[in-house]
């Protein structure tokens, strides 16, 4: 068996290593620009009007409607957005705050994609040979973006946790 040095494993590795760490910060960065540019809608009435009859289908978000009017919650919903994509962007100089803001950002993506289940018209379905299938509509396409926004979320708590743990050992 034919020996390798070291320096050669390395320097073969290191271009996908590059790419997990382009990857990474790309997924980040992107998640945080959506979420914050998400959020800062949120302060329109037109957002908020247009959010309103989504909010009410959710038994996760309804509730909102009995404690603040339709602006105000809006706005509530924009500020924990705004906070989880500021708290991720400091993922290079605070991990725990990355891990705070990957936890509130995947509590938001899996209330919006509760979505799918709890609004009228999100799916359609289809008999297809004596099978139904569900299919999502347009805004329930839109919705399902969530998927990759909550993996993406969940990637960022486990990358920072774990770089949290090695950094006490």
């Amino acid at each position: 068996m034919e020996k390798t040095d070291l320096s050669e494993k390395h320097s073969a590795r290191t271009p996908y290593i590059n790419v997990d760490r382009i990857g990474f910060f790309v997924a980040l960065y992107g998640v945080s620009l959506i979420l914050i540019w998400i959020g800062a809608f949120k302060f329109h009435p037109d957002e908020a009007e247009a959010i309103s009859d989504i909010i009410l289908a959710s038994p996760l978000m309804s509730w909102l409607y009995y404690i603040l009017d339709i602006n105000q919650a809006s706005i509530l919903i924009g500020v924990v957005e705004i906070i989880a994509g500021i708290l991720l962007a400091l993922y290079p100089v605070s991990r725990k705050a990355a891990v705070a803001g990957g936890t509130i950002a995947s509590c938001i993506f899996l209330a919006t994609m509760s979505f799918l289940l709890t609004t009228p018209g999100v799916l359609h379905t289809s008999s297809i040979s004596g099978n139904t299938l569900a299919f999502p509509s347009l805004f329930g396409g839109f919705l399902l973006k969530d998927v990759v926004l909550l993996g993406v979320s969940l990637w960022i708590i486990s990358r920072s946790g774990s770089e949290i743990v090695h950094s006490h050992h």
